[in-house]
């Protein structure tokens, strides 16, 4: 089975939405699918127009022919990407001979692929991995309820009505779009997984140790993009309150975004020395960052986007038998509840964050054993293998419908 993947972006782009897409391909190649990619205009950053990454063919789409202030107006932006996707899936999936086309958010995408699908006489699959307007307000891009957010909202749903079938990353997600009015019977959860052969445990790597001078200390970390929703400005306020405790403890923090500049200045001069920021890290490297981290920590903000959507960067920790603190909010209890596979405190809330923290620091058994149990359940429950092989019947069934 041919299938036709349509991206925002992907690799080398340090997102969970590059990850998980990588995860995707890679999966359903072993299970014996063609996978093929295309992506949006927004994945800018490449030198050919098809390159291949781990045996999969990624198409890159150029921005249409256009000066680059007018990409900057969202809704002409989104009118001109729409367009020249459209095109582009309809051309590839007629020369390449595709079953099916699997479309993954934003909505823009899913509007193409079903525009292109209904002129090639092709089921749509529609991934909603989030909602692209509330991603928007916690980027600070825009509010709740402004014109752009009701118009990115009715594009979603269109998106939505359009494709044959939708599957999506969480419960929450699932019970919001039921909500909306999507027909329960075309969705279905195909939640966020992990890589277990690759993501392992193995010794703390000596040359990041020496690098980043961790020796005889505890590691905090985080790894993945700097949105403002990660929270990580109150991971820096725990971090200060836990140094008043403790000065054997280090934070590490790896990776890059539109927070950055905001976590350095929250640094007083005097702690500068238990605090590192690596930049992005390659894909290939991230399990050396990994090792040498004793507490992964995903502190995010309570918000709609948080509420709905599982993070994914957690089960990679977990998978490495890291013990894993994040906050209470509904997309981290879908991984676990507090003190099962890993540790939830009070979103918005350093003292409650250095409190669990120092408790950790305090205690490497808790770690250890926290740690075991984490990867035990990304063994059992969230392993790529066995999540990826349920995109096989969705597949088949929108095959079947058309």
């Amino acid at each position: 089975m041919k299938v036709l993947h349509v991206l925002d972006h992907s690799l080398p782009y340090f997102s969970g939405y590059s990850f998980r897409s990588d995860y995707i391909l890679r999966a359903q190649r072993r299970l014996g699918l063609q996978p093929v990619v295309v992506t949006s205009p927004k994945h800018e950053d490449f030198k050919r127009e098809c390159e291949t990454i781990d045996g999969v063919d990624y198409h890159r789409l150029r921005w249409p022919g256009f000066t680059s202030p007018l990409r900057r107006i969202p809704l002409l932006s989104q009118a001109f990407c729409l367009a020249a996707l459209t095109k582009d899936i309809r051309r590839l999936a007629e020369a390449l001979k595709v079953d099916v086309i699997h479309a993954h958010s934003p909505a823009t995408n899913g509007l193409a692929a079903a525009r292109a699908a209904r002129e090639s006489n092709l089921p749509v699959v529609y991934e909603l991995r989030y909602y692209d307007e509330d991603a928007a307000v916690d980027r600070g891009k825009t509010s709740y309820n402004s014109l752009r957010y009701r118009l990115t909202r009715r594009l979603e749903q269109s998106s939505l009505e359009k494709a044959t079938r939708v599957t999506t990353i969480s419960k929450a997600l699932r019970a919001d779009l039921i909500s909306r009015g999507v027909d329960p019977g075309k969705i279905f959860e195909i939640p966020n997984g992990v890589d277990t052969d690759w993501f392992h445990p193995r010794e703390p790597d000596e040359e990041l140790i020496a690098r980043y001078d961790l020796a005889g200390k505890t590691i905090i970390g985080f790894i993945g993009s700097f949105y403002f929703y990660e929270g990580l400005e109150r991971l820096v306020d725990a971090m200060i309150l836990l140094l008043a405790k403790r000065s054997d403890v280090k934070l590490l923090l790896v990776g890059e975004g539109e927070a950055g500049w905001m976590l350095r200045k929250r640094i007083p001069g005097q702690l500068w020395e238990h605090f590192v920021f690596t930049g992005k890290v390659a894909h290939a490297h991230v399990r050396r960052y990994y090792s040498v981290m004793d507490i992964l920590v995903y502190p995010r903000i309570s918000s709609r986007l948080t509420e709905l959507t599982t993070p994914l960067k957690p089960l990679e920790a977990m998978a490495m038998e890291k013990v894993v603190v994040g906050s209470d909010v509904a997309g981290m209890r879908e991984l676990f509840n507090d003190g099962e596979a890993g540790f939830l405190v009070e979103p918005e809330n350093p003292r409650a964050l250095a409190k669990r923290l120092l408790s950790l620091v305090e205690s490497e058994t808790v770690r250890r054993a926290m740690g075991k149990r984490a990867r035990e359940f990304v063994l059992r429950e969230r392993d790529w293998e066995k999540i990826v092989s349920c995109y096989s019947s969705v597949y088949r069934e929108a095959m079947a419908s058309e």
